[in-house]
Parts: C-alpha cells; structure tokens; sequence
C-alpha cells in the first residue's frame, strides 16, 4: 500500500470516526462498543509509539553489527570531545 492510497483511507476512517463520536452518524452502539471507539485513536498512537521505542532500541543494541556506522559515531564523538564550544558537557562535576 503506498501514500496515495493510504492517505485517503486514513482521511475516510477519520472522518467516520468523527460521525460516530459527534454523534452524527445514524446507528445506535451500546455504551461499551461506543467507548472503546472513543479510545481507539489513543491507543492507535500508544501503540505506534512503543513500536517506534522498541525499533530505536533494537537499532541502537545492533549498532556494533555496522562496523562503519560505529566508526564514523566514535570519530562525530571523539571531535565533540576535543571541540572547545562544547567541552562543558564532557566535564565531571565536582564532589562536595
């Protein structure tokens, strides 16, 4: 499924959603069903949002299976280090 089909579909579903929960759609739902289609959009963006969490992680534990890419982040974090405008952040606070 691509963009051109996909974004309509989003468009239609959102707008049937909006019908249903304003009211204005003609069909009567028991009280349960008409509350889980309230919360649907939430936990729609919950759940692409821990998958977004677990992807991230995954990528950065399988980060030494890319040699380069580890290379090139230890050479972008060594210059941090040694650049003067950002040496306050690699300094250790003092013991009081």
């Amino acid at each position: 499924m691509n963009s051109k089909t996909f974004l309509p579909i989003c468009f239609g579903v959102l707008i049937l959603w909006m019908l249903i929960v304003l009211g204005l759609f003609p069909i009567s739902l028991p009280t349960f069903l008409y509350k889980i289609i309230v919360i649907i959009p939430f936990i729609g963006i919950m759940l692409f949002g821990f998958y977004s969490l677990f992807y991230l992680i995954y990528k950065v534990i399988n980060l030494k299976d890319c040699p380069q890419a580890r290379i090139d982040l230890d050479r972008e974090v060594e210059r941090i280090q040694n650049d003067a405008r950002y040496k306050s952040l690699f300094v250790k606070p003092k013991d009081q």
